[in-house]
């Protein structure tokens, strides 16, 4: 179920609240309020205030209905289609259609449908400033928001629209009155093609027609006959087939029978609570009010149906109301974009701090990989040393040890320079050069040692002694 809606209609002598929820098809009246002004001391704004506490009001935005009879309402065939070129005319028609002047008064219209080829079937609406300000005051003074400001006619013709036109069979050449009698006017509307094509505001309502029944009576069938040969002036081709009465009219006795025969048309009362739901356990709207006035408007602007188009809300409400639509957007806009930045900081300190942590992590892993790694190469120095000791081929003694053995008693060795796993450099004597080239052959032969070559050999006396001197390179063995 959809939220709720509210309106409020202040007429000249009666002030109406309905809150309802619209249904797939009709309304559940959830509350309702019935005044009469005459019995109202205080000024109509702290009444309202007060009616509304009374009922628990929780929504605290209203439509503004006001009564067709307050209102100039015509329906013109301009020569045109195009929306821009329409509201042109309209501006200029607005002043024709009445005496007050322009700032007087607040208009507003919509369109119908293309009558004919290039003609556009507009109603216009026409509303003396003062009195929707008087209205709009009186809400504003009792915390009531206005969402707009229509006219009755057009919950009326939604009401009708939506409860009882699916059922009329009408063929294009023909159509239907609807009479909405209220407590002091009735709303005079005739449609065709299910649109309303003419209207029109008569001044007898359901305070008269009690008293002097025949008089009123009378005057009541004579505006009805009035309006529609005013209107079949202009449309001869369409035959009107049946009269509807609504509102209180089905409350009058005998209207009905004297409508049928003095009109020689069908009349049918139609039931306003036809398709309309009241709130289970509670009888909101007392018989005497029911009788007596009209809720079909305010039923109208509750239902599913066409949303109203007329806007009759003076212009600073309006400005106010979109400067108060922006305030709250951009309230909303600083909140979400103060969000945003907060959000967007506080994932950055997420951000730095996980980093942060991170860094932390690896500082730790590196530090125990380091320590790690320090007694790995331990280790690593300590296998080396070990393999050193196990794989002793080609070390310095070993050499010592091998030229030790290889080295005969004619050599006599001065100096050994050994570089380690590469070569041994051997300086010495001989008691003759043969010694030396034996030596070689010697060394030549040793697994140790390739490559064996002298780079130096003399013969030198010494005390009449001579001897052989020598300088050998032995490299070592590749496979050692």
């Amino acid at each position: 179920m959809k939220e709720s809606r509210v309106v409020i209609e202040i007429g000249n002598d009666w002030l109406k609240i309905l809150e309802g929820k619209p249904l797939p098809s009709g309304v559940v009246i959830t509350k309702a309020g019935f005044s009469k002004l005459a019995s109202i001391k205080e000024p109509i704004g702290t009444a309202l205030s007060t009616i509304l506490k009374e009922l628990r009001l929780n929504k605290r935005s209203a439509l503004l209905c006001l009564p067709r009879h307050l209102a100039t309402l015509r329906i013109l065939e301009l020569p045109s289609t195009d929306a821009k070129e329409i509201d042109g005319i309209i501006n200029l028609q607005v002043g024709k259609q009445t005496p007050y002047k322009k700032e007087e008064i607040l208009s507003d219209h919509k369109i119908i449908d293309v009558s004919r080829e290039g003609f556009t079937n507009v109603m216009v609406a026409i509303v003396r400033r003062n009195i929707i300000n008087e209205r709009v005051t009186a809400l504003q003074s009792a915390g009531i928001e206005i969402e707009k400001a229509t006219l009755s006619s057009e919950g009326l013709c939604n009401w009708f629209d939506t409860v009882f036109m699916p059922g009329l069979k009408l063929e294009a050449s023909q159509a239907v009155v609807l009479v909405d009698i209220d407590s002091n006017y009735s709303d005079f509307i005739i449609f065709n093609r299910g649109k309303a094509a003419f209207t029109r505001n008569i001044l007898i309502g359901a305070s008269q027609l009690p008293g002097d029944i025949q008089n009123w009576q009378d005057k009541l069938f004579e505006e009805i006959r009035r309006s529609i040969e005013l209107y079949q002036a202009k449309e001869r081709n369409i035959i009107v087939t049946k009269l509807f009465l609504s509102g209180a009219g089905k409350n009058i006795k005998d209207l009905v029978l004297f409508l049928n025969n003095r009109l020689r048309l069908p009349v049918e009362a139609l039931d306003p609570l036809k398709d309309i739901q009241l709130k289970k356990g509670t009888n909101i709207i007392p018989k005497d009010v029911f009788d007596s006035v009209s809720i079909s408007p305010l039923l109208g602007l509750i239902m599913k149906g066409k949303k109203p188009v007329l806007d009759l809300t003076p212009t600073e409400v309006r400005i106010q109301k979109m400067m108060e639509q922006k305030r709250r957007q951009l309230t909303i806009m600083g909140v979400l974009v103060a969000s945003i930045v907060m959000l967007s900081t506080l994932l950055l300190l997420i951000n730095v701090y996980n980093k942060n942590l991170y860094l932390e992590q690896l500082k730790e892993i590196s530090g125990n990989i380091e320590n790690e790694a320090m007694e790995v190469e331990r280790m690593r120095m300590k296998i080396g040393l070990i393999q050193g000791r196990l794989d002793a081929k080609g070390s310095s003694v070993n050499i010592l040890d091998e030229i030790y053995k290889l080295t005969p008693r004619e050599i006599y060795l001065t100096s050994i320079d050994i570089e380690e796993k590469k070569e041994a450099v051997l300086k010495g004597r001989a008691s003759a050069m043969s010694h030396v080239f034996k030596f070689i052959t010697t060394l030549e032969e040793s697994p140790y040692f390739e490559n064996v070559k002298t780079t130096h050999t003399t013969t030198k006396k010494d005390k009449e002694r001579e001897f052989a001197e020598f300088e050998i390179i032995c490299a070592y063995q590749r496979r050692l």
